[in-house]
């Protein structure tokens, strides 16, 4: 790797880790009605792009569920970078809601291994605020967690999604 890739690599996981901060720092000082609310069913469809590692990417994707829920999703635009090259995903995941705030766990199995998700099962990490009872934005991160020592031999940049959507 040369010095160009490995500073061009520092500033995306900086800037990952700024918008994680930020996240969290906001979700804090939220001031919500009581602690954790209870996770109502919904139908949320969402358009997402990668803002780290494969800028241009798209996502669109749908969960339906509550606290439990089913996620599908499918890569509507590839970005010029080769890493990014896959289809569809399939998931489950479980969210909890404080106030207007969601964070979530899960797992996703994505169709293609490439320099982004080494594997097909990645975790599915994520953080979303609804700014009404229509709308929300969302962060995503999908990856198979090499730094945690799982699939070590594997590539594993991971997709940095950021989004939009609709609450049904």
């Amino acid at each position: 790797m040369n010095s160009s890739n490995l500073s061009r690599s520092s500033a995306a996981a900086g800037r990952a880790a700024i918008t994680g901060l930020l996240l969290a720092v906001g979700l804090l000082l939220s001031a919500p009605a009581h602690a954790l609310d209870e996770t109502k069913a919904n139908l949320r469809l969402s358009v997402s792009d990668d803002f780290v590692h494969a800028r241009g990417a798209m996502l669109v994707s749908a969960r339906y569920g509550g606290a439990w829920g089913a996620r599908l999703g499918f890569w509507a635009r590839e970005s010029q970078v080769e890493p990014s090259k896959a289809h569809y995903f399939a998931g489950i995941d479980h969210v909890w809601t404080y106030s207007k705030w969601r964070a979530g766990l899960g797992a996703v199995w994505i169709d293609e291994t490439n320099d982004l998700n080494g594997t097909h099962w990645d975790f599915d990490v994520s953080l979303g605020y609804d700014l009404s009872s229509r709308v929300f934005v969302e962060y995503r991160h999908h990856s198979h967690g090499r730094k945690l020592g799982i699939s070590k031999d594997a590539s594993n940049d991971g997709w940095n999604l950021a989004g939009v959507g609709l609450i049904f």
